[in-house]
């Protein structure tokens, strides 16, 4: 399902929306079935030989099989496996219209509903009763007609317009109806071929909801000149018989949505210049296969770049740009002039680490000669067990923009980095760092090392975190995090937003962190950002998460789950993703890519039917999930955590279109200069 953003963009929300799991789908009738004004979705299913079964596959792609095929030596007994190729029956689906781009699967609607091979679908009202019908084709079988019940409720109604249009359209395809409610609009158009081989009868019904909220009512021809139909005159118990008549005048689409302010204020708000100001950089993503290593992890950690800081790095008070790249690939830092043009500096001390994967970066004056650094954290999965690629950097400026690496500046310190922030932690005037890790290479599920590093005024770092906050070490799969005085004492807390973890916050208690729980809601959390929502003086956070646009659905009663542990006894861990369908706790990968990393699972489960009635205790042991290190999910919502006052937060959802991405990370800024904050959302 797309969404029209109308700026030229679409955004694809089947998932959010619950429509993108329809099963073997032939016919799409979107229209207004219970007439409140919402369009409903009608999708007719089934398919006589179901080729692409995995069992099926499984057994005509094996060598015996496609060697016989290649050598037409084809048995009777042969054909006859090809005969018994699955049939599968389904139902019809119909998903019912709630509102602000969600439908709700209202298969149970459709009563003394039975299992066909439909694939044909059209519409009508076929009893004139004010509603529109259903007329499906099914393969072998009669065609079903199925009567809409829905007029029973007298409060909701159907516009039924008969169009005649010139002599080149005499039944004006192409016309379009628009109802206006207020600051809503109900949009039709006249295309009766639809669906799957389905042609629909040629009056245009618009389902309306309750009449009397109209305010006018607009009949654009195909040729886009108009008239205003008035809806007290209307017919709305038969149909409505309309001609075109030339000389009509043109619509003004574009009047009309300035008019009903139907327009994106901030649209232009913002404007690309970078071609203008000559930033001529592209990140490449190195080739590296991170799920043949570990095929059942749910996301790759491997793709985090890249790296982006900004400031002064050659002493001209001009911001200038670092943009790190992936492994093989060369980060760059670009230098702004007076004009605000761009030009690449050399910098042979990058070019020479290009096998590290640059994820993160700070610009900053690291060893206290007031000329600003760089120093660079290392990610990506690539090398593990302390590998020397696994150290971030530090590079010392010579005050012009040249650039030297300072070696041991981070000495006996391994991490995949997630996120570097920068604090002053004991007022020594030098810059301190907190250096988050995301994870464990070869090892997802393992609790990756985070550190608190102290710097001894030269650009050297030492981990300081037992002395400042012990239970910051193994504090989970950190994304990101932020410095900021979240209880107003004068001193910097840390907001960290962890993967199946919480945010939380690091409060800073004399020369000790304490953690603290902000929400209680665990979620894949990509970044917490702290400002004043509310205008009312305290911190707010701004918290990016997974969003509604996905397969995983996580609820405190059916949470997203993550078991680690060694199912097979081979030696090696394994990660087992899963989540409820249907009240049911099941694994989300595969039964092939299970059996590929457990090949033990392949004497136990010998058909994917039967892997499909499993459930997550009939695949694995009792003691080995209750032994697994478990990880769990139960909001995937991007969210506002409210500060209520006394360290009190309330989580709020953020709006539902705000709900179709993840989102990665943000800004708050002012565009509109209304000096209210605005948020600016990165996916």
């Amino acid at each position: 399902m797309h969404i029209n953003n109308g700026n030229g963009t679409m955004s694809e929300v089947a998932m959010f929306a619950g429509v993108h799991a329809s099963d073997w789908s032939w016919a799409t009738l979107f229209l207004d079935f219970d007439n409140d004004g919402q369009k409903d979705i009608f999708i007719s299913n089934g398919i006589p030989k179901r080729m692409n079964d995995i069992d099926f596959i499984k057994f005509a792609s094996n060598d015996d099989f496609q060697n016989k095929i290649k050598a037409n030596t084809m048995t009777d007994a042969d054909l006859d496996y090809v005969r018994k190729m699955p049939e599968r029956r389904l139902f019809n689906k119909f998903y019912k219209n709630s509102r602000d781009f969600k439908f709700s699967d209202s298969e149970n609607l459709i009563l003394n509903n039975k299992k066909t091979y439909s694939n044909g679908a059209a519409y009508a009202d076929f009893d004139n009763d004010g509603d529109v019908d259903i007329l499906t084709t099914n393969v072998n079988d009669k065609a079903m007609l199925y009567e809409n019940l829905a007029q029973k409720r007298e409060d909701n109604k159907m516009l039924t317009l008969v169009l005649r249009g010139g002599e080149q359209n005499r039944t004006a395809i192409g016309s379009k109806l628009m109802v206006c409610k207020k600051d809503t609009v109900l949009f039709f158009e006249k295309y009766p071929t639809r669906g799957f081989q389905s042609s629909m009868e040629t009056p245009l019904y618009a389902g309306v909801g309750n009449p009397v909220a109209i305010d006018s009512v607009l009949l654009i021809w195909s040729d886009g000149t108009f008239q205003h139909l008035d809806k007290n005159t209307l017919n709305w118990q038969g149909a409505n018989d309309f001609t075109y008549k030339k000389g009509l005048q043109k619509f003004d689409f574009q009047g009309f949505i300035k008019n009903k302010k139907i327009k994106n204020t901030l649209k232009k708000t913002l404007v690309d210049v970078t071609e203008t100001v000559k930033l001529d950089f592209k990140h490449s993503e190195n080739d590296f296969g991170e799920l043949d290593r570990e095929p059942l992890i749910p996301h790759l950690t491997s793709t985090e770049g890249p790296a982006l800081a900004v400031g002064d790095l050659t002493g001209d008070g001009l911001d200038d740009v670092f943009i790190g790249n992936a492994k093989w690939e060369k980060s760059a830092i670009f230098a702004q002039n007076t004009e605000g043009v761009f030009s690449k500096l050399n910098c042979p001390a990058l070019d020479v680490d290009s096998v590290y994967e640059d994820v993160e970066a700070l610009i900053l004056d690291l060893d206290n000669d007031r000329d600003n650094d760089l120093v660079v954290g290392t990610g990506g999965s690539d090398f593990y067990n302390n590998d020397e690629k696994q150290q971030s950097r530090v590079y010392l400026n010579d005050g012009k923009g040249n650039f030297s690496r300072l070696t041991d500046a981070f000495s006996g310190i391994f991490a995949t980095v997630s996120t570097l922030k920068a604090t002053d932690l004991n007022g020594d005037g030098f810059i301190d760092l907190f250096m988050g890790a995301r994870s464990v290479p070869w090892a997802y599920g393992e609790t990756p090392r985070s550190y608190l590093l102290q710097n001894d005024g030269k650009g050297h770092f030492t981990d300081v975190t037992p002395q400042y906050a012990p239970d910051l070490a193994q504090v989970g799969l950190v994304k990101n995090a932020t410095w900021s005085d979240l209880d107003k004492d004068g001193d910097a807390d840390l907001i960290i937003a962890l993967e199946w973890g919480e945010i939380v916050a690091f409060m800073r208690e004399n020369k000790q962190f304490k953690a603290k729980k902000l929400t209680e809601k665990r979620g894949w959390w990509n970044f917490a950002l702290p400002f004043d929502c509310d205008g009312d003086g305290d911190l707010d956070i701004l918290a990016g998460n997974l969003g509604q646009n996905s397969r995983l659905k996580a609820s405190e009663k059916e949470p997203v789950r993550l078991y680690f542990n060694d199912f097979d006894n081979n030696g090696k861990k394994e990660q087992v993703l899963t989540y409820f369908l249907k009240g049911k706790e099941q694994t989300f990968a595969t039964i092939a890519d299970l059996q590929k990393q457990m090949p033990i699972l392949k004497k136990k489960i010998l058909y994917a039917q039967k892997f499909a009635a499993m459930s997550l205790n009939d695949i694995f042991t009792k003691a080995k999930l209750d032994d697994a290190k478990k990880y769990e999910a139960n909001f995937f919502d991007n969210a506002l955590l409210i500060n209520k006052g006394n360290g009190v937060f309330e989580t709020q959802s953020l709006p539902l279109s705000a709900q179709w991405s993840p989102y990665k990370t943000a800004q708050i800024v002012d565009l509109d200069g209304n000096a209210l904050p605005d948020v600016l959302l990165y996916r």
